[in-house]
This record gives C-alpha cells, sequence and structure tokens, in this order.
C-alpha cells in the first residue's frame, strides 16, 4: 500500500511510545598504535600487491585503509528512534512492522545493549538500534505484540564484534 507524504508524516509523529536519541554509529576511539598498525598492514599489502603484479589490489588495499582512517574519525550524528502501534521511525524513516521479519534484543550492560530488526526483505541490512536508555524489558514486551523474537540469537552479530574488536 503506497502513502502519501503526508500521510507517512504523520504515521511517523504518531510512533510516540518509546521515543529516544542514538549515536547513528559506533565511534570507537583509535590511539596512535591503531593508525601505526593500520598503515604497517597496508603498507605491507600493497607492496605486496605491487611485487605479485596485482596493481588494482594494490589500489583497493590503499583507497580502502584512507577511507577507513578518515571516516572512521568523524563523530557519530545522533539520530531520533521512534517506537509506537505501527512501527518504528529512526531519523524520519518510517518502517512498519508488516516490513520487519522479526526481532531481538541482546542485552549485556555496560557493552552490548542492542535492538536488531530483521526486514522481511533480504536486500535490506537489519537494523541496529542503540537501546541507550531505554527499558529493553518494556521495549520487548511492546514489540511482542507485533513482531515474532529471535531466541537463537542471544550475542551481537559476528560482524558488530569484529568491529568494536578492531575499531573500525
Amino acid at each position: 500500500m503506497a502513502y502519501t507524504p503526508e500521510t507517512l508524516r504523520k504515521i511517523a509523529e504518531s510512533q510516540d511510545l518509546f521515543v529516544w536519541e542514538m549515536p547513528e554509529h559506533e565511534h570507537h576511539e583509535r590511539t596512535p598504535n591503531w593508525y601505526l598498525v593500520v598503515s604497517l598492514l597496508t603498507l605491507a599489502c600493497v607492496i605486496y600487491g605491487i611485487w605479485a603484479a596485482n596493481y588494482l589490489f594494490a589500489l583497493i588495499i590503499l583507497i580502502s585503509a584512507v577511507i577507513l582512517m578518515l571516516a572512521g574519525n568523524e563523530a557519530p550524528n545522533h539520530v531520533l528512534v521512534q517506537i509506537g502501534p505501527n512501527g518504528i521511525v529512526m531519523d524520519g524513516n518510517f518502517v512498519p512492522f508488516d516490513k520487519i521479519h522479526n526481532f531481538s534484543i541482546i542485552y549485556h550492560p555496560p557493552f552490548t545493549k542492542v535492538l536488531y530488526l530483521e526486514r522481511k526483505y533480504s536486500f535490506k541490512p537489519r537494523l541496529k538500534v542503540f537501546l541507550e536508555g531505554e527499558d529493553p524489558i518494556a521495549i520487548r514486551q511492546h514489540l511482542l505484540k507485533y513482531l515474532p523474537e529471535n531466541l537463537v540469537l542471544r550475542d551481537e552479530h559476528f560482524s558488530d564484534i569484529v568491529g568494536r574488536l578492531f575499531r573500525i
């Protein structure tokens, strides 16, 4: 069903049972040693790429390292999260419950307080919502009215663990 922009705005505004701000991504402090290790790994891979006459590999590694170093320094913007009876709104983007396959809450304070929302359509990425200071039990009870819970997922996704470990 296609909604007009005005209708979507009204629906998004009505999602007000749980409202909070969260960073749009995790920000990791990087020490000078981190930059040294990444620079040395990049240099080693570029040298190997040139030695193996695989110039495209060397170029991709070099570009990736520059992007990783520059983009990772930016502080994350804060986005508004709203959960209500019709769905979830993240930074003004409304996702109705019928577009979400299931949810998981991973709550291991103080390190992990995350709500994962798996979309029904696999070509769209899962939503990762930082719970910040919100009550995970109240959010879980609300979401159970509309969505099944993924009880198999008991810890963070591997990609999130690796990202935190390597500070990327």
